[in-house]
């Protein structure tokens, strides 16, 4: 019964190793406030408060803090990461502002890739949480999967760039991405001499799981809950998925967990992380 998913973890939590997260930590500004216009014959935003919370990989990290297992994020240091800056009227964001200066910070991080290798040897799951900013390299991608595969971790790549780079990895994405890589996802999942197992997300829609050669649902519905904040649903999704994977959850189990946590992370507001309890109430709402 799925609605079990999280007493078995919770079961496992103090014998599970150590999860990992290595990626583009980053910063979510949230600035709130209204829009009036001023004499430079523009519109003018009037901020009346500031929140900075973790987002990207540091986001996927801070999803699993309520659950008690232990965590490791590798990636930019907050002082030194992008920040996107989102401006609040009314509930609603009407305007984004990012800084990424990659070329300032790309050179400064070897320390924290080497700390990521060593550590994953030990881990219990990896979730490789890529946006495309700089820290993982190819090539850095490449040696953490294949640090994965010789001591038989699970190793999920929340992917931005082309699927090839990840290659051995346990995929994860939405829909968007999948259409926009269709063929090569294709190869990866069919074509492969040892096929590619996939997670796809599309929203509030159930996620499609590719395991074997036929994709899976979920195999129940879930009424809809109201999304009061979109933004790193994707994050908390990915960190649920290699929780579940490395509690011993097979590949559909650890969907239903994640896409859970998902449901319950998106009726918060500024990132907040889901309570064990949310997703066993969000899980036993299923219907045949």
């Amino acid at each position: 019964m799925m609605a079990d998913l999280v007493d078995k973890i919770l079961k496992k939590i103090g014998k599970l190793r150590r999860i990992v997260v290595i990626g583009d930590a980053m910063v979510d500004r949230w600035v709130y406030g209204h829009t009036a216009q001023c004499q430079d014959g523009c519109p003018k935003f009037v901020q009346e408060s500031v929140l900075e919370v973790p987002g990207g990989a540091a986001n996927a990290e801070q999803c699993l803090s309520n659950w008690g297992v232990k965590t490791s994020l590798y990636g930019y240091t907050r002082n030194n990461c992008p920040i996107k800056c989102r401006y609040v009227e009314g509930g609603k964001i009407i305007f984004r502002a990012d800084d990424d200066r990659l070329l300032r910070r790309s050179e400064g991080d070897w320390w924290a890739r080497g700390l990521a290798l060593e550590m994953v040897q030990s881990a219990g799951g990896v979730l490789l949480s890529d946006y495309d900013k700089g820290f993982l390299s190819p090539e850095f991608i490449i040696n953490l999967i294949n640090l994965c595969q010789k001591r038989d971790i699970p190793c999920v790549a929340d992917m931005k760039r082309s699927p090839n780079i990840y290659s051995g990895a346990i995929l994860k994405c939405n829909s968007g991405y999948q259409h926009n890589h269709d063929r090569e996802l294709s190869e990866l999942v069919y074509d492969s001499s040892t096929p590619h197992r996939l997670v796809v997300t599309d929203g509030p829609v159930n996620p499609i799981i590719w395991d074997g050669k036929e994709p899976l649902g979920l195999g129940y519905f879930l009424p809809p809950v109201k999304c009061v904040n979109h933004v790193g649903a994707g994050d908390c999704f990915a960190a649920h998925l290699v929780l579940g994977l490395a509690g011993g959850f097979s590949l559909k189990e650890a969907a239903a967990l994640a896409h859970s946590a998902g449901r319950v992370y998106v009726q918060f507001p500024n990132n907040r992380p889901p309570q064990p309890q949310e997703i066993a109430a969000d899980l036993s709402t299923a219907l045949a």
